[in-house]
């Protein structure tokens, strides 16, 4: 963080991209493999930003964002769907279930590039989705590569 800034930019030189880090009540999280983490201790709720560039990129754009699923048990995919982020092809899909006897909710978008997938996942154990969901939107929307803009254009 830079004195001055109220926004944390996280920022890796072999992946070339920056992320911000929410603002409010988020604590950030060290989980292994994982670039960027977050949890909301009122909204029970969490966030998290990985790229993985070893990953497996066969299938489509929405096997590979369903991918994070995996291990949640009674899993029902609510809403599937390509979208455009940040100028990228990319893929959001929303899933119920069940995580550690406990009932979770959890969006996703995944991205697909030459080199890696990235991936971003919200997930809450309350039955609203929608509280903590407008600080999800704004760290998916914070995603930038290299040689990009704020304002998505080249630089």
């Amino acid at each position: 963080m830079f004195f001055g800034s109220s926004k944390v930019t996280y920022t890796k030189p072999a992946k070339p991209y920056k992320i911000d880090a929410p603002s409010g009540d988020w604590k950030k999280l060290n989980i292994e493999n994982i670039d960027a983490a977050y949890w909301n201790d009122k909204l029970k709720t969490g966030m998290a930003f990985g790229v993985d560039c070893s990953a497996d990129r066969r299938g489509d754009i929405n096997t590979i964002v369903n991918r994070l699923f995996i291990g949640i048990k009674d899993r029902k995919i609510i809403e599937s769907k390509e979208v455009a982020l940040n100028e990228r092809n990319a893929a959001t899909s929303t899933a119920k279930g069940i995580l550690n006897n406990k009932s979770i909710t959890i969006k996703a978008y995944s991205i697909i590039d030459d080199s890696c997938v990235y991936d971003l996942a919200y997930w809450t154990f309350n039955d609203d989705l929608e509280e903590g969901l407008p600080d999800f939107e704004a760290f998916v929307k914070s995603l930038l590569w290299e040689g990009k803009s704020e304002e998505g254009g080249k630089r």
